[in-house]
């Protein structure tokens, strides 16, 4: 089993300088590099508290490969949406170079209406963004004397870029993918690997669209082996009842931060977005309770979180599971916890598990 963690910032100026949080990421991370984990993942949003100190993945995944030297970095996810392909394409390649490649290269959509406002891009276009930015940014990494003649931007014939893939022929690409059966045929069809969160969809619909996914990859010439990260909130203490306790106070200020973002669905619907407007609600009524209901939050002490672990495991065979270790108002102290527990105690029970890769018959 592959065990990662990845970072959602949840916290805002009043509760921690932005230059103390990164130095705290970057601890974490290192710590994570050290006890086995396989990858670090950062997100992309703007503006809100839920999301916000992380507007520039690449750039916290840059520092990170200078402090690091075995995990996968990974952009989990950038939007193609908010940045010229040129300049993304560019700026993964230095992360690339930085990391010795190292990099995994997620790109996602994103969703919140305030994002799309802020840099004056339709929601609508969104997939037709994603769709023709990762292909340009992909072909800007192979190809030279490229010229593009796309919708949304058009440039070359150029040089081949600089500095070239430190992967060859490029960094493996991501996308992320939550409840579209669109996403996840295109995916599939382009031979793209996936990044899902299962507290987005049951287990059952997810299962429907991994399946739709694989199948477009075999149609279209790819293996149905391929990478899929599985994403979940988690915290482990010594006891069970003191990680239920805990965990629950943080989930709780965590959901006050996405309340907050999902807010900005209000008047807003979009046919590109089906019921996302209906997000804020879900999200304010929603607990740490519920989650462990459903089995889809990670929480617990050692032996617990190493059997919530291994059910993950089956129902996503060869998937790379990120545990996001600090949010709402965990402090860097027990997030460090989390991870040390983990990397010491869970991951040597779990480290032999297979298969290496999801989609393997």
């Amino acid at each position: 089993m592959k065990l990662g963690i990845n970072f959602l910032p949840t916290v805002g100026p009043a509760e921690i300088a932005a230059d103390r949080f990164y130095d705290e990421c970057l601890e974490l991370g290192a710590e994570a590099d050290q006890l086995g984990f396989s990858h670090v993942k950062m997100v992309e949003h703007h503006f809100h508290e839920w999301g916000g100190y992380s507007p520039d993945p690449v750039a916290l995944l840059s520092a990170m490969a200078r402090t690091t030297r075995r995990v996968r970095l990974v952009t989990g996810a950038v939007t193609p949406a908010f940045t010229h392909p040129i300049k993304l394409a560019s700026s993964l390649l230095v992360l690339d170079n930085l990391s010795h490649g190292r990099l995994d290269a997620g790109f996602g959509r994103a969703f919140l209406p305030s994002e799309f406002a802020a840099f004056g891009v339709d929601m609508d276009d969104s997939r037709a963004l994603l769709e023709e930015n990762v292909e340009a940014i992909q072909r800007l990494w192979t190809d030279s004397h490229f010229r593009w003649d796309g919708r949304f931007h058009r440039f070359g014939p150029l040089p081949p870029i600089l500095p070239r893939p430190a992967q060859q022929p490029a960094p493996p690409v991501f996308i992320a993918a939550t409840t579209s059966p669109e996403t996840f045929t295109w995916a599939g069809r382009h031979g793209h690997h996936l990044m899902i969160i299962p507290v987005v969809a049951s287990h059952e619909k997810l299962t429907g669209l991994l399946e739709t996914y694989r199948r477009a990859r075999t149609e279209h010439g790819h293996s149905r082996s391929h990478r899929l990260h599985v994403s979940y909130h988690a915290y482990v203490a010594d006891s069970h009842a003191e990680a239920v306790e805990r965990a629950e106070e943080h989930y709780a200020a965590y959901r006050d931060k996405q309340v907050e973002a999902y807010s900005s669905w209000r008047g807003t619907a979009s046919a590109q977005y089906p019921g996302y407007e209906r997000m804020e609600a879900s999200a304010r009524s929603t607990t740490l309770s519920d989650l462990m209901a459903a089995d889809n939050v990670v929480v617990g002490g050692v032996s617990e979180v190493g059997a919530a672990l291994r059910r993950i495991h089956d129902l996503y065979p060869g998937a790379e599971i990120s545990l996001h270790c600090r949010y709402g108002s965990i402090t860097h102290a027990e997030a460090l916890r989390t991870v040390r527990l983990l990397g010491e105690k869970v991951l040597p029970d779990l480290a032999s598990l297979g298969p290496e890769e999801a989609g393997q018959d």
